[in-house]
Parts: structure tokens; C-alpha cells; sequence
């Protein structure tokens, strides 16, 4: 844990000062300025020197602190073992509560009175049946009797009878939804989740966690019905109920969408914990961490239970894990405060000096470092901090203008660097498009040819746009429909394509060959290798002061893993030379970031097997220049 001091805390010599001044302690003005003089011709090692009482109270209380901190780390960190091995220890538990509770389901299913009862044929015959219900009854009985983690046991036959274990009633059919899912199976065997029990218990209904188990006859094989085994989830939280992990401390169980599935605190149960900062790092971490929670910090424990998708989470405030360790450092503190007020009145008169002049320079040195170099430091000591800040602002000075020459070289460069990877991105369409003309006039297709070249020669002379980088909206959207129309002729109605552009957006501007890479990419590497006719639309609109194009299309989409990839700082001529589908999408992105700024540019969504959508955010301006 990092620890530092709050931002604007005041410095004991400053809090001495006040109250010197407070009682009408003044040195007369001559004294003061000669003083004053004197300090500034002072040498820094001087002032050192003269301040050494200071510093060695500040030494106490950073001693004092330290303490406190490192005391206070190994506390959580015990906490954090202690916990880790107590939520290990409920993991363990339930683990056999489940195995025990698959085992008697096991016993129950290859019990001989159930498997005759169940596998002999259908009577019309009372008598028979309800000797049948009892038998069936009575075997069941005696496993929940015996194991008292098991609230019941339910069977469900093929002809919609229910057998149970006792004292259930309002037995609500569930057996279906299993019967279905398991229809394919020779076994089926799934745990739900808790859940309100689908009977009542002496009259109440309760959660319970449930396992559904298909069976078969054992002699013929031939599936027999279903079978439901519940836990009651008090029993569940029993399990951690009397672990103390601390006064306010509590231990909980969560399904993997955050809601509580156990809890010892019976009005938190379906509760979700999904909105708490803490649940995204339980789902994907075990151990310990500290957040803050409802104002005060607390330590957050997770460990995660595979069998339900849980998560095993402890929480307790720090307040309680490091109270001990408060009191014996606020004794240590009130001890070394005796030392630190003697060594704080004796340096009263020169700290001031000393830590007015180092605050301006951290301060203008925060200011160069958060990247503003118009700051100068104006100080009138002579010492060698004066001598410090005139070196300072001829530094700040070199440095601000070497950094503009280095930006813009590098803007330059960058933009070179683009151009020359932009004039890559399409040359194959240039051949095949010339390949498809050779093809059509060898068909005696003369129109086609005509068709072809005149929307070939509209293309380019689009791409060529005067020398210019920056188009508008409308002459990107027509470059775009023309290389469309070329590619249609070429593939016939195995492509389609729709265009939903709001006219508003026609005048403002744009990068040219902004879409026409993104719709290359889609015809490439979505629709040739889709089955079926391939389809895309592109659409703009204005939203909250931007302009957003897209463009989706029906192909095959992008594995999740290479999506990751596609915008990833590599090497450009190796992603080119891989021959991937990110290399014209990462181009695009970073000449809209070159144009218009980093808080603009590509985001890709995909489904792989279903499509991608790539969606553009650009800035409104105008064709004239100006930001709306």
C-alpha cells in the first residue's frame, strides 16, 4: 500500500507561526529585513544546518507513521492469510456437502423398492397405487432422515407422478424443463442454483439449492424418471456462520452475476453486489484487497468455488483489523510530539525562508511536469536556489523550444509515414478491377466495360481530390459508392450494400479514404469467406456534438482474441506483411488520431460468425474549417 502526504496539510513550522502571531509575537521591520538579506546570502548548506532541529522532527513523525503503516500492513496481511484460510476451510465443506448430497441422490435412484416401484407398470388399481406411494415414500424417508443436510427428496416419473420424502406439500411440478434437457442423455445430472423450493416444509416454503439427477432402470437401462435432491441454504450459511473474521465482519457466497446466493444476513440473500467496486476483481482474483466502501476502508477476501460458478467473499472493516495497533501508535505519537515541538520552536524563524522558496520551485516544477513550459520562477535569494531557478528558466526555456521542434519533426514524419502506408492499403483492387475489365471484354460485355472504367476513373479521380488529405463528407461517401458499384459489377448480386447518411453531415470534413479501407476490410475478410449473399450498410449521423459514421457488415466476423489485436502498438510492416485483415482498420485509426486528436478514431464490434460493426468518431467541422 502507498501512502503520502494529503495534498495542502500544513507543515508544523507554519502551525508554530500562526500561533506565535496569534499572541502578538512580531520582530520589528528593520530586524526583519536584515534578516530577510542575510538568508538570502545565506548558502544552503547554512540553512541545512540552521534547520537541522526541523528536520529531525519531522524524522519522528515520519518514524511514527512508517510504524504505523508497516504495523498496519502485516496486520492486514495476517487478515488476509487468516481469511484466505477460513474461506478455503467453507470451500471444503461444501465441497463435501455436494459430493455427499450426489452420493445419497445415487443411493436413492438404485434403491430396489424405487427402481420396482417406479419401473413396474401403470395400475388403475387405488389400493396398489397408494402402496406403491407409500413404499416409494418410506424409502426416500429414510435417507433425508438420516442425513440431515438434505430438506428433501423428490421423484418425478414418466407419467407425472410425484413421490416425496415426507411432510412436503403444494409440490410444485418442475420435473419438464430436466426432462427435456436431459432427454438426449442415457444420464443427466445439473445443480440449480439457490432458489425459493418449489414446496412447502410445515407450511413454509424455503431457498434451497437443488441437484436434478435422471435415472434409469438398472436392469433394462430404460430412463425411469428424475429426481430432485434440496439443501436448505440455512445450511449452507451454517457452514460459515460461526467463522469470526472480526465485530462487523461477514462471509458470503455470490453467483457469477454478482446476486448473493448465501448469507448468514437472510434479507441480503438475492441481493446483487454487482455495482460494488470490489466484484469485478472477486470474480477474477482470489486473496485480498482493500476498497472503500460506504466511506470507510475495508478488506475485501475472495476465493472462487468452480463447481457453482461462486465466489466466497469476506469482508471486514480495516478499522477493526489495525484498532490495536491505533492506540499503541497515537501513544508513540504523543511521546515523540514533546520532541517535535521543542525542535519546531527553535527552527520557527527559519523555516519559513527555507520551505517558501522549495514549495515554489516543487510547485513550477509540477506545473513543467504536467507539460506546461510557459512557467518562470521568480525568486530574489541569491543562494544557490536563486542560482537554481535562473538555470531552471533557461532549461524550461531550451526545453519548450526543443520540444516543439521535436513534435513537429515528428508530426512530419508521422504524417509521411501514413501517407506512404495509406497508397499500400488497396493496390490489388487496381488489378483485379483491371483483370474483371479484361474479363468482361472478353464476354463481348461492352457496356460493363464502359461502366467499369467510367466508375474506375470516378474513383480515382475522388482519390486524387486535388492533392488534399482533408474531403468532405459528401465526396468520401460518393469515392465510397464508387468502389462499391466497381466491386458489385465485379461480384454480381453475391453483394449488396445500403446507405442510411443523414444530409446533415454532407458539408462537414473528413480524412479522404476514411471508408473506403473500412469496406475493403468487410468484402475481404467478412463476405468472401461467408456463405450466402453478402450484405453492408453505412450509415452517419450527429451525436452529442460528433460525427459518427459506421459501416456493418453480414460476413464472418473477428475472432475475439484477434480483435484484441487489431489496434495493438506492433511493427506496422510486420502486420502488413501477415497479410491481415487489422492492417487497413490500424492505418485509419491512427491518421484520424494524426488529423484530429487521440479522443478520436475506430472502435470495432463483432460477433464472430454473425458480422462487424466498425463505428467512427470524428469532429464536427466544417468544410471551412471551423469546430460546431
Amino acid at each position: 500500500m502507498k501512502y503520502a502526504k494529503k495534498e495542502g496539510e500544513p507543515s508544523p513550522s507554519f502551525c508554530v507561526s500562526d500561533i506565535l502571531e496569534e499572541e502578538g509575537g512580531e520582530l520589528p521591520l528593520s530586524i526583519g529585513k536584515k534578516l530577510t538579506d542575510y538568508y538570502y546570502s545565506l548558502s544552503i548548506n547554512k540553512k541545512i544546518t540552521l534547520s537541522f532541529m526541523l528536520a529531525l522532527s519531522v524524522l519522528i513523525i515520519l518514524l511514527a507513521v512508517i510504524a504505523f503503516r508497516i504495523s498496519s500492513g502485516i496486520l492486514i496481511g495476517k487478515a488476509i492469510e487468516n481469511t484466505a484460510q477460513n474461506l478455503k476451510l467453507v470451500s471444503e465443506k461444501l465441497e463435501i456437502i455436494f459430493d455427499n448430497a450426489e452420493n445419497y441422490s445415487k443411493i436413492a435412484i438404485t434403491n430396489n423398492t424405487i427402481q420396482d416401484v417406479i419401473g413396474a407398470p401403470q395400475s388403475t388399481n387405488e389400493l396398489e397405487n397408494y402402496n406403491k406411494y407409500y413404499a416409494t415414500q418410506e424409502s426416500l424417508r429414510n435417507i433425508v432422515d438420516s442425513k440431515t443436510f438434505v430438506d428433501s427428496l423428490i421423484l418425478y416419473d414418466l407419467h407425472d407422478n410425484i413421490y416425496d420424502s415426507g411432510n412436503l406439500g403444494n409440490i410444485r411440478n418442475v420435473s419438464d424443463i430436466y426432462f427435456k434437457k436431459f432427454a438426449n442423455s442415457m444420464y443427466g445430472v445439473e445443480w440449480q442454483n439457490t432458489h425459493e423450493s418449489n414446496y412447502l416444509k410445515g407450511n413454509d416454503s424455503r431457498n434451497v439449492i437443488s441437484l436434478f439427477q435422471k435415472f434409469n432402470s438398472s436392469k433394462t437401462g430404460v430412463p425411469l424418471g428424475l429426481l430432485q435432491l434440496s439443501i436448505d441454504e440455512r445450511y449452507i450459511a451454517n457452514q460459515f456462520s460461526n467463522i469470526d473474521i472480526g465485530t462487523s465482519g461477514n462471509i458470503f457466497i455470490v453467483n457469477k452475476n454478482g446476486i448473493v446466493a448465501s448469507d448468514t444476513r437472510k434479507d441480503k440473500l438475492y441481493t446483487s453486489i454487482s455495482n460494488y467496486d470490489y466484484f469485478p476483481w472477486a470474480l477474477d482474483n482470489e486473496g485480498g484487497k482493500v476498497f472503500r466502501m460506504d466511506g470507510q476502508d475495508y478488506l475485501v477476501v475472495s476465493r472462487s468455488y468452480p463447481r457453482f460458478d461462486w465466489v466466497i467473499i469476506g469482508t471486514v472493516p480495516i478499522y477493526e483489523i489495525t484498532k490495536d495497533n491505533q492506540v499503541l501508535t497515537e501513544k508513540f505519537i504523543g511521546i515523540g510530539a514533546l520532541f517535535v515541538l521543542a525542535a519546531v520552536i527553535l527552527t520557527i524563524l527559519i523555516s519559513k525562508s527555507i520551505t517558501r522558496p522549495l514549495n515554489v520551485i516543487k510547485e513550477t516544477v509540477r506545473d513543467v511536469q504536467e507539460g506546461n513550459l510557459d512557467v518562470k520562477l521568480n525568486i530574489k535569494s541569491r543562494d544557490e536556489i536563486g542560482a537554481l531557478a535562473k538555470e531552471f528558466n533557461k532549461m524550461v526555456g531550451n526545453t519548450k523550444l526543443l520540444m516543439n521542434n521535436i513534435i513537429e519533426e515528428q508530426r512530419q514524419k508521422r504524417e509521411y509515414e501514413l501517407a506512404v502506408m495509406q497508397s499500400q492499403i488497396n493496390p490489388h483492387f487496381l488489378y483485379n478491377t483491371l483483370e474483371s475489365i479484361c474479363g468482361l471484354a472478353d464476354l463481348k460485355r461492352n457496356a460493363d466495360v464502359v461502366k467499369i472504367v467510367n466508375q474506375l476513373a470516378q474513383f480515382y479521380r475522388g482519390v486524387l481530390s486535388k492533392g488534399s488529405a482533408i474531403i468532405t463528407v459528401e465526396d468520401e461517401i460518393v469515392i465510397t459508392q464508387t468502389y462499391l458499384e466497381i466491386l458489385k459489377i465485379r461480384y454480381g448480386d453475391q453483394m449488396t450494400y445500403a446507405m442510411d447518411i443523414d444530409p446533415v453531415v454532407f458539408h462537414y470534413n473528413t480524412i479522404k479514404l476514411l471508408l473506403q479501407p473500412i469496406v475493403e476490410n468487410s468484402i475481404y475478410h467478412g463476405l468472401k469467406n461467408k456463405r450466402g449473399k453478402g450484405h453492408i450498410d453505412i450509415a452517419g449521423r450527429i451525436v452529442e456534438d460528433r460525427l459518427i459514421l459506421s459501416v456493418s457488415d453480414n460476413g464472418v466476423g473477428i475472432p475475439k482474441e484477434k480483435l484484441e489485436t487489431i489496434f495493438n502498438p506492433q511493427d506496422t510492416n510486420q502486420d502488413k506483411n501477415k497479410n491481415t485483415g487489422g492492417f487497413g482498420l490500424k492505418v485509419t485509426d491512427e491518421r484520424i488520431k494524426l488529423y484530429f486528436g487521440q479522443e478520436y478514431g475506430l472502435e470495432i464490434r463483432s460477433v464472430y460468425g454473425e458480422g462487424m460493426t466498425v463505428t467512427i468518431a470524428l469532429p464536427t467541422i466544417d468544410k471551412g474549417g471551423n469546430a460546431e
